[in-house]
This record gives C-alpha cells, sequence and structure tokens, in this order.
C-alpha cells in the first residue's frame, strides 16, 4: 500500500481516508480467482494496515509505504520526505518500483561551511539535516606592516597564507573521509568568492567531481537557513538534471538510438526484459493488460503473446510496468516537471539492445 500526503494538516485523517478509498476500490479484484487461505491471509493484510494507520500518533512523513505479509507474519511501514501516488498492490513479491524511484531522488549532500579559520560539515539526506563536524584551525590575523620596501611585510603574508593552506587541507581531508565513510552524492560549499579557488584547490579529486555548487552562507549561518539554502539549490539541480534526462533520452530514440519512447514501445521494451533504465513522468497513468501466469504486459491484446493466456485489465499499467523493470535490475528515474516526455505517455526507456517493433 502506497500512500502520499499532499499538506501536513490531519495527516492521519488524509491517510485513513486514502487507505479506505484504495480497499474498498481494490476489494473485490483482490479476491477474484484466489484460493481461501490466499482471501484469509489478503483479508488479514489489508486489516494490519488498518491497525497501523488507526494507532499512528505523530507523522512527520510525506509519503508512506505498508508491505504486509500476513502468511510469513512479516509487516514492515517506510517513510519517505515526498508524497507516493496512492495505489495497491497485491502480488507474489514486493511491489517496490515506487519506493525505489522515490529513494533514487534523493541525493545525499555533503554541505561544507568554510572561512579561513573555521569550518562546519553537515549532511542532508531524505529531509534530514545533521551537523556532523565542525571545527577551527590556528590561523594568525592579517595585519599591515611597515618596513623597507615592504619585505616583512611579504614574508608575514606567506606566513599567514601556509596557515590558511593547511586549514584548507584539513577541510579537505575531513570531506575526504566523510566520503570514504558516509559517502555522498553531491557536494555544496559555503564561502566567500574570493576564497573558492584555493579550497577547490585542495580537495581530493574524487571529492571534487561531487562538487555542485555554492549556497551563500558562512561559518556562522544558522542551521536552519544552511537546509533552506541547500534545499533550493538541490531543487534547481535536480529540475536541470531531469530536463537533460528526458533530452537526451528523446535524442536517443530519435535517432535510432538504444532508447524507446511512449508506452507501447517501453511495454514490449520491458517484455523483452532489454530496459537498463526506464524514466516516467511522475504521477503518469494509462490503461493495460497484464498476464498473471507470465507476467507478459500490453495494451489492448486479450490473449497473451507468450503463452496464450486470457491477459487481465489494469487501470494503471505503468505500475506493473515499473515492478517489471525492476525485477530485472532496470534503474527507476521519476520526472516531475513538464517536459517534451508528457508528448509520449510519460514514459520512454533506455535499453540495453535494440528493440524490435
Amino acid at each position: 500500500m502506497y500512500l502520499g500526503l499532499e499538506s501536513a494538516a490531519d495527516g492521519k485523517h488524509q491517510l485513513i481516508a486514502q487507505f479506505k478509498d484504495l480497499a474498498g476500490k481494490n476489494g473485490s479484484a483482490i479476491f477474484e480467482g484466489r484460493s481461501q487461505s490466499e482471501k484469509a491471509s489478503i483479508k488479514r493484510d489489508v486489516e494490519r494496515c488498518a491497525e497501523f494507520l488507526e494507532n499512528i500518533h505523530k507523522i512527520d512523513v510525506r509519503g508512506l509505504a505498508l508491505f504486509s505479509c500476513a502468511g510469513r507474519d512479516a509487516f514492515e511501514t517506510v517513510g519517505v520526505p515526498v508524497p507516493f501516488r496512492p495505489h495497491m498492490v497485491v502480488a507474489q513479491r514486493a511491489a517496490i518500483a515506487p519506493l525505489i524511484a522515490a529513494l533514487d531522488e534523493f541525493k545525499r549532500i555533503a554541505v561544507c561551511l568554510v572561512d579561513r579559520r573555521e569550518a562546519r560539515l553537515f549532511e542532508y539526506f531524505m529531509g534530514r539535516m545533521e551537523e556532523v563536524a565542525s571545527f577551527v584551525d590556528e590561523v594568525p590575523g592579517r595585519v599591515r606592516v611597515g618596513g623597507r620596501f615592504g619585505t616583512e611585510e611579504a614574508r608575514i603574508s606567506r606566513h599567514i597564507q601556509s596557515h590558511e593552506y593547511e586549514h584548507f587541507k584539513n577541510v579537505a581531508d575531513v570531506l575526504f573521509e566523510q566520503f570514504k565513510v558516509r559517502g555522498f552524492d553531491w557536494l555544496f560549499l559555503g564561502v566567500r568568492p574570493e576564497l573558492r579557488e584555493n579550497v577547490e584547490h585542495v580537495l581530493h579529486s574524487y571529492v571534487r567531481s561531487h562538487l555542485k555548487g555554492y549556497i551563500d552562507a558562512t561559518f556562522k549561518t544558522p542551521a536552519k537557513e544552511v537546509k533552506k539554502m541547500t534545499i533550493e539549490l538541490a531543487e534547481r539541480l535536480r529540475l536541470d538534471e531531469n530536463e537533460r534526462l528526458v533530452e537526451r533520452l528523446i535524442v536517443a530514440a530519435m535517432s535510432g538510438g538504444q532508447a524507446v519512447l511512449g508506452l507501447s514501445k517501453t511495454l514490449r521494451a520491458i517484455n523483452m526484459a532489454a530496459v537498463s533504465r526506464l524514466i516516467v513522468r511522475a504521477g503518469a497513468a494509462g490503461k493495460g493488460m497484464a498476464c498473471e501466469s507470465c507476467a507478459y504486459l500490453g495494451l489492448r491484446r486479450r490473449e497473451c503473446e507468450l503463452c496464450g493466456r486470457r491477459m487481465k485489465k489494469h487501470e494503471n499499467i505503468i505500475d506493473l510496468a515499473e515492478e517489471a523493470a525492476t525485477a530485472v535490475g532496470a534503474e527507476i528515474s521519476h520526472v516531475n516537471v513538464e517536459s517534451r516526455l508528457d508528448d509520449f505517455d510519460g514514459i520512454g526507456a533506455f535499453v540495453r539492445f535494440p528493440v524490435k517493433k
């Protein structure tokens, strides 16, 4: 069961209302053609989900996934900071594609605020900001010193620069250690413009390759403000990535490369286990048919092209497409902005080998 909150207000009521709506709409369909023991197990699953939602006291997530298998006494919940599209799945294996896609959208971000003497390191992931390091190095202040031809001032300046370099090196070492131990996808720096080149110069090449931008923050900026700036920059980068991804997909498909566009061609690629990366417009939906025997997916066929058995109608075949793609190891990417992908049913894929029509 996947549920999503559009607002924090009265979250429990929203979740319960969504759950009841899904359980009601799917009530007869989920029991159709199943044995008495299967029906009893599914009924208990629905009851366990209802019990969990009724007993929630605090909700600090926007999306909630519930996985239940009464037959194996298994029940798990996962919350994320973004809402899921509400839907319910009854299947032999856990429907994890929406969860994987949601988690893939969240980058683990290291945010480092650096000044001449001080540094603070934060980690931002899935809506939470945590300060993981803070330190100060002994760096002499800048002073003007008189003297013949300014030689003494030049010597002092070099001395100060040496201390600054060691401080920046310490920062670079801390970032590299964080990268090795915890890992991060993106690095944001809060550094004055005149110091940026000096800081970048000492970063390890692995760390530097993850540097994605700068935020207008200093060592003394409150953590709340740092988090706000981080979210704003991350959102801009994510939207840019979405646009580039869609453009790359369309160019590849239009030029005869290893990519397909549209629901029909994408389903064919999934049936052939050819998909390496599935690209889906968030919230995209489309009716289709699925064979419950061999999992073949199609749009209008009544009989399965592979096994000849009768196929079952599904209101949103894209849910099953995501699950099938995940089952063969494909990456799932959701696009959250209007783009040219909308002209192709909101779905397409990069493929491992050419897919014939």
